[in-house]
């Protein structure tokens, strides 16, 4: 299985997974399941169209993921060095490339479940969560998740680690070589280019 497909069934097994209700003092654990659950029904419900499943998704996915923080994570310094209009242009791109990216496959993972087995302090405040994700005929993949509480939202997510692999820090490599060789407006058409090519595949 591709890290990509891993870190789909991830982040389907989390959408929902933190709101308020974790500073309330509601279980961790029966809170992810109950909402990892929601996610699942999604993806198994008959009555919708693959159309109206993949919307679904991609809203759970961007209302649960800071993507605007990870965004300007992952392309570090060239942040930074951007004039407005490409920050404005590459955070456009980078939203769709990533929503897109980790929901267009996630309907082949009806099989997917998932136990919450720790939840630990971070150091900037948050919480790491682990997960075992678990799939028929296949060793448990365990996925590490950084959430952190934003004021207004609840809890979201900055990281996920899958078996020692950091999705933002891999990302962030291959921006930054990206971006030494060819610039910044390349990188920017490029994300652009691959949510076209994940559109074409969520669609098939």
């Amino acid at each position: 299985m591709s890290v990509r497909s891993i870190f789909a069934i991830a982040l389907l097994c989390l959408s929902g997974f933190f709101t308020s209700a974790f500073a309330e003092g509601a279980d961790a654990k029966a809170f992810a399941e109950g909402l990892g659950q929601k996610a699942l029904t999604i993806i198994t419900n008959s009555s919708d169209s693959k159309n109206t499943k993949q919307a679904k998704l991609e809203s759970l996915f961007e209302n649960n993921v800071d993507i605007a923080w990870i965004g300007r994570f992952v392309l570090g310094r060239f942040w930074k060095e951007a004039n407005d209009d490409q920050k404005k242009q590459y955070l456009a791109n980078y939203k769709t490339f990533l929503i897109r990216h980790y929901t267009s496959n996630l309907s082949e993972f009806t099989d997917a479940d998932f136990q919450v087995t720790k939840v630990a302090p971070e150091e900037r405040g948050g919480n790491i969560v682990t997960m075992h994700i678990k799939r028929p005929n296949a060793e448990d993949t365990i996925v590490d998740y950084t959430v952190r509480k934003q004021d207004s939202d609840g809890y979201k997510v900055y990281d996920i680690v899958v078996e020692g692999v950091s999705m933002i820090t891999t990302q962030r490599s291959e921006f930054s070589s990206v971006a030494s060789q060819k610039g910044l407006d390349y990188l920017i058409s490029q994300l652009a280019e691959r949510s076209k090519q994940d559109d074409a595949q969520a669609s098939k």
